[in-house]
């Protein structure tokens, strides 16, 4: 066995090389081609086209439909040298995205662009032009290492060349490609089922909260429980505190349990409190600062602190606008899918006043959890939805007035909460499933690069002791390349002797 040290991204010194593999400089195998600088004057609005760096996307795939740039049709023979063909393996030499691979696998021709290299198979009897390509892959992250410059970092086609790389028999490199595909394309149907996931979890959370507030989860605790006070009388006292008439008659109620009551919002609201709109630095609060909140604070189901601006004027200050643990937030703005989202504010450690976009809500003898879920639901999202205004599509509205028109199925204060329970311990495993899948998703997206860590260290498929070793594939082919080079400097010598001028001896 012979050591395995070499540039190769995922060989050290203490691998050791299976049998019949070498240890290989790049341009033993192939030459790297640099693409032509074509003058953006000679664009076409149709041709042929031109792959540039930006035409190199993901799943090592080459791009033409996007943006797309055109040389005239003359320019396929003019520089013939530059014309690419299907199954080109290209790379980006420049910028961002330096050491990016990927497969030309269009039918069409097109011509490569200055900074993306072309590997040139030298004699596909020394190396299968797939197992380059997963090799070139590997070699991204190498590439990328070895390029030189600041913001715009480059690479030439020289300094390629020189990386060392593993080269196995050919044959064991084609059953090397034919199991690296065959394990990807099992880690892809993977991926695809792992892609579907948040999707399902999302669909679930909307049928725990669709079940809840039809009275599903808690049909079995209402039979158990028949005792407790009927909403009825709920809504009567609130109605009395609060000086309001109750909707009695609406027809949606029989869509719910005969003891909940479908009212309107406004029926169980105390007090809807509105911040202060003016201009300040858009930084985060800190211990010394008093801060605003913005709308982002509130959007995605949790308080977040750190959406604030910093109020810069003293003479700004309301503490009576400061927003403290507890407290019922809502968005009166934001675009259609996001306006009227909700939190309780669970956590603050800092003075956040609010702003003129956020209201507090207040609610007479009603849990606002079981308001806040609601307002997340499906059926609470098309009441705020459908009276949201404003013909922005980037910002809609909704009134105070709008929002009292909010009708919520109400159940027995008591079931309220038990609801709360349920969709929390639901939602709870939800919570736990979600960080699983994220874990899995990790660890799932260094799978493709394990497998062909493996293959480059020959762990992947047996090796055949009947394989013609690379090392002698690799040996006729350098002395072939001697011979070329040798007969090259010939020629030369001899066209230089053709050029020399004699001078005349008899003038």
């Amino acid at each position: 066995m012979v050591s395995m040290s070499s540039d190769f991204s995922i060989l050290s010194d203490n691998d050791d090389l299976p049998m019949g593999w070498v240890i290989t400089e790049l341009e033993n195998v192939c030459t790297v081609q640099g693409g032509y600088a074509f003058k953006s004057k000679d664009y076409t609005e149709n041709g042929i086209p031109l792959v540039r760096i930006s035409n190199l996307v993901e799943n090592n795939n080459v791009d033409l439909d996007s943006n797309p740039i055109f040389l005239p049709e003359s320019y396929r023979i003019s520089h013939s040298n530059y014309c690419l063909r299907e199954g080109d393996i290209l790379i980006a030499m420049s910028g961002a995205t330096t050491g990016k691979m990927a497969v030309f696998r269009c039918s069409l021709d097109a011509l490569l662009n200055q900074r993306v290299g072309r590997f040139i198979i030298r004699d596909k009897t020394l190396v299968d032009k797939p197992y380059l390509s997963k090799l070139i892959e590997n070699l991204s992250s190498k590439v990328a290492q070895k390029a030189y410059g600041g913001a715009q970092p480059n690479i030439s086609p020289s300094e390629i060349e020189r990386l060392l790389i593993p080269l196995p028999p050919l044959n064991e490199q084609r059953r090397i490609v034919e199991k690296v595909e065959a394990l990807m394309a099992r880690s892809r149907k993977a991926k695809e089922a792992l892609d579907a996931i948040p999707k399902l979890i999302e669909q679930f959370r909307q049928s725990v909260l669709a079940a809840a507030f039809r009275g599903d989860l808690t049909a079995d605790w209402r039979e158990q429980n028949p005792n407790i006070e009927p909403t009825s009388v709920l809504l009567e006292r609130i109605s009395r505190g609060l000086n309001l008439e109750i909707e009695r008659s609406i027809d949606k109620e029989k869509y719910f349990p005969e003891s909940w009551r479908l009212t309107k919002l406004g029926t169980c609201i105390k007090k809807i409190q509105a911040g202060k709109n003016f201009t300040c630095p858009e930084m985060p609060v800190n211990d010394n600062t008093i801060g605003l909140v913005k709308i982002s604070a509130v959007t995605w189901g949790k308080f977040n602190p750190q959406e604030t601006k910093t109020v810069d004027d003293p003479q700004k200050v309301d503490p009576k606008l400061f927003i403290n643990r507890g407290d019922f937030l809502i968005s009166r703005a934001n675009t259609l899918e996001l306006v009227g989202a909700s939190v309780i504010v669970e956590e603050i450690s800092h003075k956040i006043m609010l702003s003129d976009k956020i209201w507090r809500i207040e609610f007479a003898e009603i849990d606002k959890r079981y308001v806040n879920w609601y307002l997340k639901s499906s059926l609470g999202r098309a009441e705020i939805e459908s009276r949201a205004t404003g013909n922005q599509l980037s910002m809609r509205n909704i009134s105070q007035d709008s929002f009292r028109e909010i009708l919520i199925p109400i159940p027995p204060i008591s079931e309220q909460i038990k609801i709360v329970s349920f969709i929390d311990s639901q939602f709870d495993v939800l919570e736990r499933l979600k960080h699983q899948y994220q874990s899995i998703l990790k660890n799932f997206s260094n799978l493709d690069q394990s497998i062909l860590s493996k293959a480059f260290r020959g762990e992947l498929v047996e090796q055949d002791p009947n394989d013609e070793p690379a090392s002698v594939l690799l040996e006729r082919i350098q002395k072939e390349r001697a011979k070329e080079k040798t007969i090259g400097k010939s020629k030369n010598k001899k066209e230089k002797a053709v050029n020399v001028e004699i001078p005349n001896l008899f003038s």
